[in-house]
């Protein structure tokens, strides 16, 4: 028997066990990791949907700085550029047009519309009238540049203006150019920052507070050279600017250095204009009404009277406008007749009498 058992051992440790068979299936991914070509098209989407909203933000922040003008057409309103650079006649060229944004007119101050019947009191040393006796009146038209036809619609008037012109406007050259052809007179109408800066923005070429002397003095002088034929300059809002005399000296500095007249538009009654224009000598003088600081046309008719009135008093006058369709209305009704009243004279003139 215990042979048997032994055999049996034997034949048990000598046979071996089956073999397992071979299975080829894959192995599955870690659960949770995806896959190459998830993991592309998932950053693929991403980067797609920041684009997206990257654009989006930006147009949004570019339109809410530079809002559409209502109406505005390619080649006869507000907003309107050209790109060439020379006028060939009287007129202004019409070439091929693209779009620029119209900057704000001026800020006015805090001034009460002075009814017909008042009578303003002299503020100047009254001066000996023309040869013929009639007071002297120097009107600038203001921020030209923008719009084509308004500026075609003030140089017709058949009148003694002053034409002044922002800096960097796309049809500056081109506005220049007509003014002389008239023979009347360009102004440079420079850009200053107002009290309510950055909420109102002068627009391009501005001297801010905020620039070192060297960077104002920089912007300034490109600001003159953008504009060709000028004379002269007026502040385009400024209250801020013109109300620190530190300031103004530099700005006086480089008035007397390229051989140029100031005539502060007075958007404060803080000016300290007036005395670096004295600490400089450079020839200066001050408006004396804005014609459209309500752009009504009775209001117009009003201010322009006052203007005579001043004009009556003192010996001359200086009105600012600004190119609106009513103004231009006024001034085409009212300038023949007064000019019965009053010698229309340029802004030079009115600077070389007033005789700061």
């Amino acid at each position: 028997m215990a042979g048997a058992k032994t055999s049996r051992k034997k034949s048990a440790a000598g046979k071996k066990p089956a073999a397992k068979k071979k299975t080829t299936r894959k192995k599955k991914p870690a659960k949770g990791k995806p896959s190459i070509f998830s993991r592309f098209f998932r950053n693929l989407i991403t980067a797609v949907l920041f684009v997206v909203i990257s654009l989006g933000v930006g147009a949004g922040y570019y339109f809410m700085k530079h809002p559409a003008v209502p109406g505005d057409t390619p080649g006869d309103t507000p907003g309107d550029t050209i790109d060439t650079r020379v006028v060939k006649g009287p007129g202004i060229e019409k070439p091929s047009v693209i779009k620029a944004a119209i900057p704000d007119f001026e800020v006015f101050p805090d001034e009460p519309v002075v009814k017909p019947k008042a009578k303003p009191q002299p503020s100047e040393p009254v001066l000996p009238p023309a040869p013929d006796g009639r007071p002297r009146v120097a009107i600038i038209i203001d921020d030209l540049g923008y719009d084509r036809k308004l500026a075609e619609k003030f140089l017709s008037i058949d009148a003694q203006l002053t034409y002044a012109i922002l800096p960097y406007s796309p049809y500056r050259n081109e506005v220049a150019n007509a003014v002389r052809l008239k023979g009347s007179e360009v102004m440079l109408h420079l850009p200053m920052e107002p009290y309510e800066y950055p909420e109102i923005d002068p627009g391009p070429g501005a001297l801010l507070s905020s620039m070192t002397a060297d960077e104002r003095i920089a912007v300034l002088e490109k600001a003159i050279d953008s504009v060709p034929f000028i004379s002269g300059v007026n502040n385009h809002m400024g209250s801020k600017m013109t109300s620190n005399s530190e300031h103004m000296n530099q700005v006086l500095s480089i008035m007397k250095k390229r051989g140029l007249y100031y005539i502060d538009s007075l958007t404060t009654h803080d000016s300290k204009s007036q005395s670096s224009a004295r600490l400089f000598q450079v020839p200066f003088a001050r408006r004396d009404v804005f014609l459209d600081h309500d752009p009504q046309p009775a209001v117009i008719r009003s201010r322009l009277n006052q203007l005579v009135r001043i004009a009556e008093l003192n010996g001359q006058a200086i009105g600012i406008a600004h190119p609106y369709e009513a103004t231009y209305e006024v001034l085409s009704e009212m300038l023949p007749g007064l000019q019965k009243k009053v010698q229309l004279i340029s802004a030079s003139e009115a600077v070389r009498l007033a005789g700061y």
